[in-house]
């Protein structure tokens, strides 16, 4: 039995002809860069709130009107890889950075930008705090190009403090307009969830209510819409594996056990015996915080008394924060700077990404090999 009509309204890269939720956004950024001489715009808040997708489809609206660049920090954050992903993609013609300085290539990024053009050139510089926490200092990407041209910047991030960790002369020259995208309400998850519906799925396969009951559970459990649209997938597909014509609420129990087996589950027994440790040290302070862990000094303490006895003992502070960017990367853990909620001063805090720590720790308590054996207790 197929009750799934279009797969791709699933995909997280899937943009809708329009969105059900965040128009209003979409309109002023389409607004601000067709009227305004300069725009910038800082969008912050929590993963999978609509963000990126908000940016992209006003991008799809201004179309030829517009050249615009996306650059995901995650992916591309060296100053040759930006250079020649903003030059290539200008130009439209590929771009030999090899054997080039780093003052070369600002020279070809500042005639570039000096170069009169009937369109008005946007980058988008997705996840940026990828970017400014990185070894290499951010402010010698960004001069040559905030300080030559006109071009339009939009800067997104997960992080809504990574702003006060830029560059003062770079952050000054930029003034940039500062959202923080709400988190999505349980209705609006269903609006999102009802559109995927009616273009992805067999129109009898589905009611209002299963809608309804995946949103409310969704936001309870994430506020990320991408969680609701994966719960929408995997009872889809399960419903059609069953050979039945309608998803049912035992279909939508058996997803939701099979979307929660989250990342951590499939990452944690692949990492290297420091890293657990700095897992499970996150971990536990999480639970003893009611949600977020400080990374330093509380989890680094953690992991130093579990690290102690190993043949080389804990690794130092530079390399645990190395350890905290890959678990960033790895998708585990969102990491920002917040107002410290035990004493003075600023801390780098730590949340989980979709998964419980108590119930993670629960799981490996005694039962995580000899590496990191008795942990979690």
């Amino acid at each position: 039995m197929t009750i799934i009509k279009d797969k791709s309204v699933f995909d997280i890269n899937y943009i809708p002809t329009e969105l059900p939720v965040r128009q209003d956004l979409v309109d002023e950024i389409f607004n601000k860069i067709t009227f305004m001489n300069r725009y910038v715009l800082f969008l912050g808040g929590m993963p999978g709130n609509g963000k990126t997708i908000s940016v992209k489809k006003a991008l799809d609206r201004l179309d030829r009107s517009v050249i615009d660049v996306y650059v995901n920090c995650s992916e591309i954050n060296s100053y040759t890889s930006i250079a020649k992903e903003i030059l290539e993609k200008v130009r439209n013609k590929p771009y030999n950075e090899k054997g080039k300085t780093r003052y070369q290539l600002s020279e070809d990024l500042k005639k570039m930008l000096k170069t009169k053009r009937d369109k008005k050139i946007v980058i988008v510089f997705d996840e940026v705090d990828k970017l400014i926490i990185k070894k290499d200092n951010h402010d010698e990407i960004f001069f040559p190009l905030v300080n030559h041209g006109n071009a339009n910047f939009i800067f997104i991030s997960n992080d809504a403090s990574i702003l006060s960790r830029m560059d003062g002369r770079i952050a000054s020259r930029l003034s940039s307009e500062k959202k923080i995208v709400e988190t999505y309400s349980p209705n609006d998850i269903y609006q999102i969830l009802l559109q995927r519906a009616e273009e992805g799925l067999i129109d009898t396969s589905w009611s209002i209510d299963t809608l309804i009951g995946i949103a409310k559970f969704s936001s309870d459990v994430s506020g990320d819409v991408r969680y609701a649209l994966k719960l929408l997938e995997r009872v889809s597909i399960l419903t059609e594996m069953n050979n039945e014509s309608k998803i049912t609420d035992e279909r939508i129990k058996e997803a939701i056990k099979e979307v929660q087996v989250s990342e951590i589950d499939e990452i944690f027994p692949t990492l290297p015996k420091h890293l657990k440790l700095v897992v499970v040290s996150l971990s536990l302070e999480c639970v003893k915080n009611g949600g977020f862990a400080i990374t330093y000094p509380n989890a680094y303490g953690v992991y130093r008394r579990f690290a102690r006895d190993l043949p080389f003992g804990f690794v130092g502070e530079r390399q645990f924060r190395d350890y905290l960017r890959s678990l960033e990367m790895l998708g585990l853990f969102e990491f920002q700077w917040r107002s410290n909620p035990k004493g003075q001063g600023r801390v780098r805090i730590a949340t989980p990404i979709n998964f419980e720590p108590s119930k993670f720790i629960e799981k490996i308590n005694g039962n995580i090999g000899d590496e990191t054996q008795g942990v979690g207790g």
